[in-house]
């Protein structure tokens, strides 16, 4: 997608893997600091520090390199610590609605400061 952009967005966020129950969202070492800062300080004033977590924890080549690697500030907002990722243990029942409101009200009150 980052190859044939007709429009250069002013930011990429990835969203991945973080409808987790034991959701722990860590900073990730490839993406873009401010914005990273940004999201998680909206997370911290919104009462989520305990899962949005402000420390490194991983590098992830994930889909927002190759944004980043376009010049675009990008973020991957990713629980890697998903326990059945990648396995038949994966399906619906693992989906915590609770995850997916605090990562949406972040996004959603970023969006709204834009």
């Amino acid at each position: 997608m980052a190859e044939h952009l007709t429009i250069t967005p002013e930011s990429v966020i990835v969203v991945d893997m973080i409808g987790d129950a034991d959701q722990n969202i860590y900073y990730e070492r490839n993406s873009n600091p401010l914005l990273q800062t940004q999201l998680w300080g909206i997370a911290a004033t919104l009462g989520y520090s305990d899962t949005f977590v402000a420390e490194y924890k991983y590098a992830i080549y994930d889909d927002h390199w190759p944004f980043i690697d376009r010049g675009i500030p990008a973020v991957d907002i990713i629980d890697f610590d998903y326990a059945y990722w990648h396995t038949t243990q994966d399906t619906p029942d693992k989906v915590s609605p609770e995850s997916l409101k605090r990562v949406g009200r972040v996004l959603e009150v970023w969006l709204e400061g834009e």
